[in-house]
């Protein structure tokens, strides 16, 4: 039977988002080392710091519209999307969107949507753009789409605690 030797290596390493490595262990078996999966574990004791970018204000988002080069006829489907497709906040934060439909046609319209609870619709014609606000007052995932490119401009709201 094959000799096993486990050699324990203890760190307390900070890693991003208050993530701690606990343990890393070295199996030795027949001449071969496996390094398994660090234990990762989360640690409430540290403060998160979250900053936006240089110039920008916090939960302040730009959200384009984009074609892509493809035949929306020979797929059966849409192919517009938007440019930003995840948003994570807090719960309580103000929330900003700066929305452009960058279509050079006017007949070219997409839309910002979001139902329960945020309730809202941005209709725009090719060329335009808009800016709104809301609070994300209610935790969970929400899905922001387009009611003219379903299945394929969408986009996820999520709000954390």
């Amino acid at each position: 039977m094959p000799e096993i030797h486990r050699i324990v290596f203890s760190s307390n390493l900070e890693l991003d988002r208050a993530i701690r490595l606990s343990y890393l262990f070295l199996l030795v078996t027949s001449g071969f080392a496996f390094l398994t999966p660090p234990i990762m574990l989360a640690s409430a004791q540290s403060p998160v710091t979250e900053t936006s970018a240089p110039g920008m204000l916090t939960n302040e988002y730009y959200i384009f519209t984009q074609e892509l080069n493809a035949s929306a006829e020979k797929l059966g489907i849409p192919t517009s999307v938007y440019t930003l497709t995840n948003i994570i906040v807090h719960v309580g934060d103000t929330v900003t969107i700066h929305f452009y439909n960058t279509g050079v046609n006017v007949e070219n319209r997409h839309t910002f949507t979001m139902q329960s609870p945020y309730d809202m619709n941005y209709d725009l014609a090719g060329g335009e753009d808009t800016t709104f606000s809301f609070t994300a007052n209610t935790i969970g995932g929400f899905t922001y789409y387009s009611t003219y490119d379903i299945p394929t401009m969408i986009g996820h709201l999520e709000v954390l605690p």
